[in-house]
């Protein structure tokens, strides 16, 4: 192999992992020492690289010439390749691996691509527009159907360029006499990326990548990768994308076209669609480099290299590659100022390395410039029920839109966001909490946040993404403050931690915390060591509640209540926290009610199995239960057999007949309840449930599917902040028709629920 090979590219990063290949590089973004030759170091500023930059242009011609110079032998290699032919004829002759420029005119031109791919294989279907001819041609399809469109500049990458249009009037600046793409706007994709490289003999096909895009500011940006496409086999068909890719593969290679390329796709519910040709470097090149070379393989730019120097390449299956890796690449946003990096992020496991192509946090950024990539180990997406595309919110930007909802005090954005994000602590905060305390541990790994108004919010703080959160918590003289992105949302503090936690029992010496939780208003006793579903390897898939069982007796239970009913501090009782066997556990329910019941009148809220026999619910009545609640937790019984072995066995039927049964003994309104979690199954589901909840005097509880650490379900992904916020406007709205709200009543125990005070 050649050594003074020099790269000609947005990212100085992109060549890490090619086996020392090149000599140097000449980058937009990169550390600007060693090899390296840097204009965001040079100039102290980070641009916009898939907008054409002429100060960047003339900074590359001449750090190429005085390369030339210096090295009459040196060849250059282009990330992008077009962009070569614009050199002037000295430099294009050290250029290499470069195709003609009739070719890489047509198979960057949109409409040409989709026009040659017509012949070969599905396409997304367009119509080729002027201009001028726009803003017209717009009034007319949104006259005769209303559907959103796409309106993409012929030639642009990124996702410059490409815009989602939902009405004619909204501004869009265009070129009179340059060419548009306008096609159907399929909302239910998931976006495909397909690496190959055309040999003189073969066509190298590497796995398919998922492609995370996100809508800013209109536009359709490039965010991430994904590369963990198995997870999708139930909607994706790795065959017929093969298939498709070398059929037209291989009419490229017919025409003459050598070396790199990629094609982008999306897979609707029913097919394939071609939408556009990348003759060039992947943004998910970099992740299969890393694969190959832990398996001792040549790069993707070394291949590159042998393809236009006729050698054959090294034998190997290029399609089963086992590509675990992911990416997110975040862009600047003015609004956000989002150019930090947090040094906890580069411990997280999930992290495999953070390329930082040199940033520096006094630079200036243009919008949308590169800031870094982070690499994981692992996927970061997932698909929903309604076949919707998501990652983490915390590992994507936030919109506009959802910045501006939260800085302007909207409550019900603050705290789906605090109660999906989660929160990061800083080292002052922290410090400051230990020094009072420490922190105390809620449900759910996470921290009550207590808001200036006095609500309380459930914040994960050690699970998923957490500390990628924009929320995080700040210490400034004396005082803790929440922060988002650059803004300060004001002061907070946090619950004391319980002290009695872990005191011990004296008859069986069982710590407290196993048998109780104090939090916000309430007291909650556990009335059972383990749930039975746990018990019985069957348990929910979601829950991460204990394994292991302990030994107690009923004086324990009772020496707890005795302590804390004699210490006080809170409102009112809920007895549960997993389930008893349902043939006996309103037996053990009964006596906690009654030694409380000697003891104290504060309200009793029960949330076990639900309970068939009218004789026993009345009997829990008259022994002083107020308020009862039997969680169905998913809807469909399907879904709810699948995710929940033991317990969704008891059909929604039954859980609605126990409801009912109740609702006729607890008269008093919102007395009756049954909790939802929000995620696992179609929101239409959802919607399903409440509307039957409430037309039956119940009231409807959210959870937040939310993934726990050392359950089954750890690496499922929540749903999105935005599908949450529109969700929860919906489910409001029906809940409003029957005079019911979304519950708790309780404003200290909405805490982990998507519920807001009323």
């Amino acid at each position: 192999m050649k050594n003074k090979v020099v790269w000609i590219g947005t990212k100085e990063s992109d060549i890490l992992h090619t086996n020392h290949f090149f000599s140097n590089s000449i980058t937009a973004c990169g550390s600007g020492k060693s090899h390296n030759i840097s204009f965001s170091v040079s100039q102290n500023r980070r641009i916009n690289y898939n907008v054409n930059n002429p100060e960047y242009t003339q900074f590359l011609l001449k750090q190429m010439e005085m390369v030339v110079e210096k090295d009459s032998e040196v060849e250059f290699m282009y990330y992008n390749p077009y962009y070569a032919h614009l050199l002037n004829p000295v430099l294009l002759q050290h250029v290499c691996c470069l195709n003609s420029k009739s070719i890489m005119d047509m198979l960057r031109s949109k409409c040409e691509m989709r026009t040659l791919a017509a012949k070969y294989i599905p396409i997304v279907p367009y119509e080729r527009v002027l201009g001028k001819e726009l803003y017209n041609k717009l009034n007319l399809c949104f006259l005769n159907n209303g559907k959103k469109y796409i309106i993409q500049q012929n030639i642009s990458s990124g996702g410059e360029g490409t815009f989602v249009i939902s009405d004619a009037k909204e501004t869009l600046t265009c070129s009179e006499n340059e060419v548009y793409l306008l096609s159907p706007y399929y909302e239910k994709n998931i976006p495909i990326n397909v690496n190959f490289i055309i040999f003189d003999e073969e066509i190298f096909i590497f796995p398919p990548s998922i492609q995370i895009i996100q809508q800013i500011n209109g536009k359709l940006l490039f965010k991430g990768t994904d590369f963990n496409a198995e997870k999708y086999a139930n909607y994706l068909d790795k065959e017929v994308i093969w298939q498709n890719t070398f059929r037209l593969a291989s009419a490229l290679k017919a025409m003459g076209y050598r070396g790199i390329c990629g094609f982008d796709y999306i897979q609707t519910k029913s097919q394939l669609l071609f939408l556009e040709c990348n003759p060039r470097f992947q943004a998910s090149t970099y992740l299969l480099n890393l694969t190959l070379e832990k398996e001792g393989l040549p790069s993707i730019q070394e291949l590159n290299y042998m393809a236009f120097n006729h050698r054959k390449a090294v034998k190997f299956d290029a399609y089963t590659l086992n590509v675990t890796y992911s990416c997110i690449a975040p862009s600047y946003q003015t609004y956000l100022k989002n150019s930090s990096i947090r040094e906890e992020w580069f411990q997280h496991p999930s992290v495999f390395e953070i390329l930082t192509d040199g940033l520096k946090a006094d630079m200036h950024f243009v919008e949308d410039a590169y800031l870094y990539r982070v690499i994981f180990s692992k996927s970061i997406t997932d698909i929903t029920p309604e076949f919707d595309l998501i990652s983490y919110d915390n590992l994507q930007t936030a919109s506009e839109d959802w910045y501006k909802k939260i800085i302007s005090g909207d409550l019900l954005a603050l705290k789906i966001g605090l109660l999906n994000q989660g929160i990061f602590i800083s080292k002052a905060a922290l410090n400051f909490i230990q020094n009072y305390g420490g922190i105390k541990d809620s449900v759910f790994d996470s921290i009550d946040l207590i808001l200036n108004n006095g609500i309380i919010i459930n914040c994960p703080y050690k699970i998923n993404y957490a500390d990628f959160s924009p929320f995080f918590l700040e210490y400034f003289s004396g005082q803790l403050e929440l922060h988002y992105y650059d803004k300060c949302l004001g002061p907070v503090s946090l619950e004391p931690n319980n002290p009695d936690k872990d005191r011990i029992t004296r008859n069986s010496n069982v710590p407290y915390r196993r048998l109780s939780y104090s939090g916000g208003d309430r007291l909650r006793i556990h009335h059972t060591d383990i749930c039975v579903f746990k018990r019985g390897n069957n348990c929910c898939q979601f829950c991460n509640l204990p394994v292991n069982g302990f030994d107690y007796t009923f004086e324990d239970i009772q020496e707890v209540i005795d302590f804390y009913l004699t210490k006080g501090g809170f409102r009112h009782i809920l007895i549960g926290g997993g389930s008893e066997s349902i043939s006996h556990e309103s037996d053990t329910v009964l006596k906690i009610v009654h030694y409380i019941r000697e003891k104290n009148n504060s309200p009793i809220y029960l949330m076990c199995l639900p309970i068939q026999n009218d004789a026993e619910l009345e009997s829990l009545y008259h022994a002083g239960i107020t308020e009862i609640g039997f969680n169905i937790e998913i809807w469909d019984d399907k879904i709810a057999k699948k995710l929940m072995p033991g317990k969704g066995r008891i059909s929604r039927e039954t859980y609605m007949n126990a409801l009912k049964n109740a609702r006729k003994i607890w008269k008093k309104p919102y007395s009756v309840r049954s909790l939802l979690i929000v995620g696992l199954e179609p929101a239409i589901n959802t919607e399903e449930a409440v509307h039957m909840l409430c037309q039956e005097g119940i009231m409807p509880i959210l959870s937040v599917f939310r993934p726990l650490p050392n359950s089954q379900m750890s690496e499922f992904l929540p749903p999105t902040n935005e599908i949450l916020y529109n969700l929860y406007k919906r489910l409001d709205k029906i809940c409003n028709i029957y005079n019911q709200h979304l519950g708790p009543n309780c404003t200290a125990c909405q805490n982990n629920t998507l519920s807001l005070p009323w």
